[in-house]
């Protein structure tokens, strides 16, 4: 799948499915330092994640300090041709421009690799 380049930042589109309702989400941030795919509630609100009693919450570490995060399990995501089901996310407040980030638990779960001659990025079976 081809990869955006800005001259800062990699991204691509995703579509996921939450409980049977569909979402495209364009400039996902392709992030190997982030150990989880995070998304912004915002965006997650179009298919109806909110925070439900008894999601599990906890806390986040990075460059920019601390923040509380919960967890929602995806029906699924879809990158390309690839269609990894039943994928849990972490759903925070990001900064306003971040819709979400595809961190390594996608990547390194599928092998993902980072082509940047061509901005590309595919896993050896599903290229």
């Amino acid at each position: 799948m081809k990869m955006n380049y800005d001259g800062q930042l990699l991204t691509t589109t995703i579509t996921l499915c939450y409980r049977g309702k569909t979402l495209q989400i364009p400039d996902i941030i392709i992030d190997t330092g982030s150990s989880h795919t995070i998304f912004s509630p915002d965006v997650l609100e179009a298919v109806g994640v909110t925070y439900e009693n008894g999601d599990p919450v906890y806390e986040a570490y990075g460059i920019g300090g601390t923040v509380s995060f919960y967890t929602k399990v995806m029906d699924y995501i879809q990158l390309d041709k690839l269609k990894a089901e039943q994928m849990e996310v972490d759903v925070g407040m990001l900064p306003k421009t971040h819709k979400g980030l595809l961190g390594l638990d996608i990547l390194k779960t599928y092998g993902f690799i980072v082509d940047m001659n061509n901005l590309e990025l595919y896993t050896p079976n599903f290229r």
